[in-house]
């Protein structure tokens, strides 16, 4: 045992992350700190001196050493925080991201409303990555049957893993959620088929070269399939669009995450193919982040 100050240790190990150039090296060195020596943040942060174990001393260099080489803060911590839940990450995986929060409040919105007094709301959600979002509606909604798919298998399974610690709090509240493999809407069951209150998605929307500029955490960690949808970056934005309506029911709603430079283009091509209602929603940052908008009235 090592009598130690928990922040002088957590100030040393950020140095050696902003010489790397970590984007908030104070921040990862405490969350590492918290992880390897299994104390809550305000423990780290306000003990003047604490026994630590030198094996787990160790422990945080090793994951420090690790982190400055770029490797993702949430895959050496194995989780990260989304509305409230404790979400699992894996390599391979998606990570969830807090400007993601804002696509989960609207489908959650949308959700309750659609479930009105009484009702139960179907929500699909098509690239559902580590199930975040729809952990998010499920455990927030009263009366929702939820359906993620994924075409990632290890996605599907991390899923599926995410969805089985909060089960029991997800039907007691009577709602259900199903995590199925495929590609956005080919394994949801036939006989939802235009009974869809809402379809929220947030779909890979990069480009090869916006990915190529990317933090190497994004650039080198993350999966390609689920950053990189065509030369453009609309490939999937646009599939979403054509065939979401065949599974909507009227007034149903598509809710999409963007890229905001490409923002007003998808708001276009929405109108273009008869959605109404049709509105770009802003994240905290004041960037154009999610496609709100309502099922065309005769969709083909």
């Amino acid at each position: 045992m090592t009598a130690v100050a928990l922040m002088d240790v957590v100030r040393a190990h950020a140095a050696t992350l902003a010489s790397a150039g970590v984007e908030r090296p104070e921040v990862d060195a405490l969350m590492l700190a918290r992880h390897a020596l299994d104390a809550d943040v305000a423990t780290v942060r306000t003990a003047t001196t604490a026994d630590v174990d030198d094996h787990r001393l160790r422990q945080l260099a090793d994951l420090v050493a690790v982190r400055a080489t770029r490797v993702p803060l949430q895959h050496l911590t194995a989780t990260t925080g989304f509305r409230g839940l404790d979400i699992t990450c894996r390599a391979g995986v998606f990570i969830p991201r807090p400007e993601t929060e804002i696509l989960a409040g609207l489908a959650i919105e949308a959700a309750r409303r659609a479930a009105g007094d009484g009702g139960r709301a179907t929500v699909l959600e098509p690239c559902t990555g580590a199930g975040a979002v729809a952990l998010a509606v499920a455990t927030e909604v009263h009366a929702v049957d939820v359906v993620a798919t994924d075409r990632c298998a290890r996605a599907v399974a991390a899923a599926r893993h995410n969805f089985a610690r909060v089960e029991r709090g997800v039907h007691r509240a009577g709602n259900t959620c199903r995590v199925v493999h495929g590609d956005l809407f080919a394994p949801v069951p036939a006989d939802l088929r235009g009974t869809v209150d809402l379809v929220v998605c947030n779909p890979p929307y990069l480009t090869p070269g916006e990915v190529a500029q990317a933090p190497p955490e994004v650039r080198d960690h993350e999966p390609r399939d689920a950053l990189v949808a065509g030369a453009g970056g609309n490939a999937v934005v646009h599939r979403l669009l054509d065939e979401a309506p065949a599974w909507l029911r009227p007034g149903g709603h598509l809710l999409v995450e963007l890229a905001e430079t490409r923002a007003g283009a998808v708001a276009a091509a929405a109108r273009r193919r008869g959605y109404t209602d049709v509105r770009v929603v802003a994240d905290l940052t004041g960037r154009d982040r999610v496609l709100v908008a309502r099922r065309p009235q005769d969709p083909t």
